[in-house]
């Protein structure tokens, strides 16, 4: 999927830092993996930490039709991580080089230190759809209990 993801980028948004991608590492959790944190957490065998204890400072984050490319932030923000969630989607590409190929849908966000997240402005938009902050918001609250377990899974 990631391939997938990075021949999307480069047809439809020339300008974006594709590195930020390909210099990320690359984890892919299935579904029994992402089961064994939900449990861990819902336990208790798995505490959680602040999001500054993960020790990834640039990797991506897959599963299922998602991804999500987290950098921890250097500047002096709250932030403690920015991301950008892909999620694919049947939402036609107006100007990918196939004409039927799926999208993807882009969520900019950033965490801090307990994992509150805020909403970001992002330049990746499919054209012709209107951007939702609500629904956005209620996207990111879905995957957020993934991501902080597995941040937490990994955590120094």
């Amino acid at each position: 999927m990631l391939n997938k993801l990075v021949e999307y980028i480069k047809n439809n948004h020339p300008d974006t830092n594709i590195d930020a991608y390909l210099d990320a590492k690359y984890i892919q959790l299935n579904n029994t993996q992402l089961k064994q944190i939900a449990d861990a957490l819902e336990s208790g065998e798995l505490t959680t930490s602040p999001a500054s204890s993960c020790g990834a400072n640039h990797f991506i984050f897959h599963f299922g039709n998602t991804l999500i490319l987290l950098q921890k932030d250097t500047t002096e923000s709250n932030a403690v991580y920015t991301a950008e969630l892909a999620w694919e989607t049947d939402f036609l590409s107006v100007r990918s080089v196939r004409d039927k190929a799926k999208g993807f849908y882009f969520i900019n966000f950033e965490l801090d230190e307990d994992y509150q997240t805020t909403l970001l402005d992002t330049q990746k938009i499919i054209e012709g759809h209107v951007n939702n902050s609500e629904k956005n918001q209620q996207i990111v609250d879905k995957v957020m209990p993934v991501l902080k377990g597995f941040m937490n899974a990994i955590s120094d």
